[in-house]
């Protein structure tokens, strides 16, 4: 019996020798996996330590206690022309490698979200490789096998339409590579005065992990609601460990304006600019204090001196053999003026999650407690606040009687930023009407917030399902709004988008939005052509109209014969205005905007109940027939000729972006330690660090943490080796002991 007890507990310790042994193997092959798959290899790329830097310089942290990598700089320099409103856009991005391997650099940076974005030039010394489009899986695979055969390459890919990436492979030691990018856009026209917004900034976004909501640092994982995360989580600088005398990403600013009629204000509202105007009625606009940091968006406007001059413009095309048209035509200001003021019920929603913290939560209280003050003793009204929790001043609307009003006044007051982004809960609040057969008032809702989110299909599909009778009016908060979910958001709720760019624009802006709530809205346009001259137009239909804004569209044409004529209704009166096809003046870049428009529309689509395969194949045969880069499309820019030695390994770099202007880092330390169910910035995901106290040091200047700093993988490996051949050495001894 002894002898039998014996050899079961002998047999269970082989057991256990075995399964640790097996465990220590699976431990070592994942850390080995892993670290593999980290293409920053420890042998390759010099690294260096705080002390050795005497200069600002992006650092990005390593497994090696204390040392860094430097990252790739990137500076960036803007070109616009302006003809008209039609503008053509030229981004030149210099990427320099400023240490002695070969690296490869990813850039992520906004763009506006209607760009057609439609040209790629790499400049390496004095060549240039153009780039060409692609299904964008085939661009990918393009560029990853010149990346692996060491030729230089660049890759531009859209993960959102105001969101794409740069990728540069091959850049040597100390080199700087050039990628120019080209893009079409169109000026807005409202209140007497266009607009043209270049996003600077990039807002990060917050991504849905279950029932919690992060802060998307660097490579967040992905889920159902974001596939994407870890393409639209570039890591972020810490402001506070900014350099004093350079700028780590500069922007250079250069515009010159054509508007065809006689110029009164030019105007940037968030930079200093130099106005140059010449003797042919045009000007050129340049940045007073040379360049810029990147955390702010760029906004240039621009008046006619004469403010009775005719707002309708024409433009048209020739390409490919058919005929492209932007018509921007502007209703009379005066129509429905005399109109009586109709009774509204207004649901107003803000934004105080973390993310809002700073400047950006005085404006939004601000604006908050300005639409306050304008309500009347017959409109009813409800606030609701969300950050990653929600509450309504009243379950439901009330009458805007003054104690009422007063009340929803103090709520705003006390209102501070915190916590994480959950929009949908408040978004789905809002849009829920208790009475939807009620026609004697209109029901609006008025959302301010940044749009700091990644979840963006979500919510339009929520607008989409749950819009009802409502209006949704988004107001963009902060120096750099996620200008996408705004403008696609306004558009699907059938209302407006307001931007407020500092505490100083509250004022303006929230009358302009309430001037145009408050008068009627032009409904049923339409665009009428001579028979048999349209081919397509777009938007299709025509949306409707609030005071101050103008008719804008694209369409193809099949001659210039004849006129044009839109037509619409403002409450009891019929609006009409003819114009001549034949006089229209040409301009570059509308069949551009002609197919931006259609993909735009496109992607709407699904929200209506459109397959998601029939709209993908329209929106890919129309980016390849436009040369267009799109969420199915890239550009890609392959240098024939390989530069990186065999053998020489590459380190692949995140660039880091900038944070926005106004952000409160320190807030967001603060929600980084808060609990889960109250800050959605998961702890481990967030590294704040400050500037270094004294000696010039540079502090690592990598806000978030890149994933590579995860764990030591080298001394697990070895742990994990070592406790396999340890396991191993004990089974073989346990085994002979059994044997003997």
């Amino acid at each position: 019996m002894a002898a039998a007890r014996t050899h079961s507990s002998v047999g269970s310790q082989a057991w256990f020798g075995l399964t640790l042994a097996l465990a220590a193997l699976a431990a070592a092959l994942m850390l080995w996996s892993e670290a593999g798959a980290d293409e920053v290899p420890h042998d390759g790329p010099e690294l260096v330590r705080l002390s050795e830097i005497n200069e600002g310089a992006l650092l990005i942290r390593t497994v090696e206690h204390g040392q860094y990598l430097p990252a790739p700089m990137v500076a960036t320099e803007l070109d616009f022309t302006i003809n008209g409103p039609v503008i053509r856009a030229t981004v030149t991005q210099r990427f320099e490698n400023p240490t002695d391997a070969w690296v490869e650099a990813i850039y992520v940076f906004p763009m506006p979200e209607d760009s057609g974005v439609d040209r790629l030039r790499m400049q390496i010394g004095d060549r240039f490789i153009e780039g060409e489009i692609q299904e964008r899986q085939q661009a990918r695979r393009t560029y990853e096998a010149a990346r692996r055969n060491g030729q230089r390459a660049s890759l531009v890919e859209q993960e959102r339409p105001n969101m794409f990436t740069t990728s540069v492979a091959n850049i040597g030691p100390g080199e700087t590579i050039i990628i120019q990018i080209e893009y079409q856009d169109v000026a807005r026209f409202a209140d007497g005065r266009f607009q043209f917004r270049q996003p600077l900034g990039l807002t990060p976004r917050y991504v849905p992990q279950g029932r919690d909501y992060q802060l998307a640092a660097t490579g967040a994982r992905g889920n159902r609601a974001v596939p994407d995360a870890h393409r639209i989580t570039p890591p972020l600088l810490d402001p506070a460990a900014e350099p004093t005398d350079q700028l780590r990403l500069p922007v250079a600013i250069t515009a010159r304006l054509d508007a065809g009629f006689a110029l009164g204000e030019i105007a940037s509202l968030h930079h200093a600019t130099l106005v140059e105007r010449r003797d042919d009625g045009t000007a050129r606009i340049t940045l007073a204090d040379g360049p810029v940091p990147a955390n702010r968006d760029f906004v240039l406007t621009w008046r006619p001196e004469d403010p009775d001059t005719p707002s309708a413009a024409l433009f048209v095309e020739e390409w490919e053999g058919e005929t492209y048209l932007l018509a921007q035509v502007l209703p009379p200001a005066e129509m429905g003026a005399d109109t009586p003021r109709r009774a509204r019920e207004t649901v107003f929603v803000i934004d105080n999650s973390g993310s809002m913290a700073g400047a950006s939560m005085r404006q939004a209280r601000a604006a908050l407690i300005t639409a306050l003050q304008r309500l009347e003793p017959e409109d009813r009204f409800n606030v609701i606040r969300f950050d990653n929790t929600m509450e309504q001043v009243f379950p439901t609307a009330v009458d805007a009687t003054p104690q009422a009003v007063a009340r929803a006044l103090a709520f705003t007051r006390r209102l501070d930023a915190d916590g994480g982004t959950v929009m949908l809960p408040a978004l789905n609040a809002a849009l829920r009407d208790p009475n939807p057969e009620d026609a004697e008032r209109v029901r609006q809702v008025v959302f301010l917030t940044d749009g700091a989110i990644g979840n963006e299909a979500e919510l339009f599909a929520a607008i989409e399902r749950n819009l009802g009778r409502s209006r949704l009016f988004p107001v963009g908060i902060g120096s750099a709004p996620n200008t996408y979910f705004m403008n696609r958001a306004a558009r699907l709720g059938r209302g407006t988008f307001t931007g407020i760019g500092q505490v100083s624009d509250v004022e303006e802006r929230m009358d302009a939005l309430f001037t145009a709530l408050e008068r009627p809205v032009m409904t049923n346009l339409d665009a009428l052509f001579p028979e048999g001259a349209l081919s397509e137009i777009w938007p299709a239909p025509l949306p409707d109209l609030y005071h101050g804004e103008p008719v804008t569209l694209t369409a193809r044409l099949s001659g210039r014969d004849g006129v044009m004529i839109i037509e619409g209704e403002m409450a009891d009166e019929a609006w009409r205005e003819t114009l001549s096809l034949a006089e229209a003046r040409p301009g570059r870049g509308i069949a551009a905007l002609f197919a931006r428009n259609r993909i735009r529309a496109l992607e709407e689509a699904r929200f209506q109940g459109a397959r998601q395969v029939d709209i993908d194949a329209a929106i890919l045969e129309t980016a390849l027939d436009f040369d267009l880069v799109s969420r199915l499309t890239s550009l890609v820019a392959v240098d024939v000729t390989p530069a990186r030695p065999d053998g020489i390994p590459l380190a692949s770099r995140d660039v880091p972006a900038m944070a926005p202007d106004g952000w409160d880092f320190g807030r967001v330390r603060e929600a980084e330690a808060a609990p889960v169910q109250r800050a959605d910035i998961a702890a481990g995901h967030l590294a704040y660090r400050s500037a270094p106290a004294s000696g010039g040091q540079a502090a690592d200047s990598n806000g978030l943490a890149l994933p590579a700093t995860a764990t030591p993988r080298e001394l697990l490996m070895g742990l994990g080796g070592l406790l396999m051949l340890f396991a191993l050495i004990w089974l073989m001894t346990r085994r002979e002991e059994r044997l003997w």
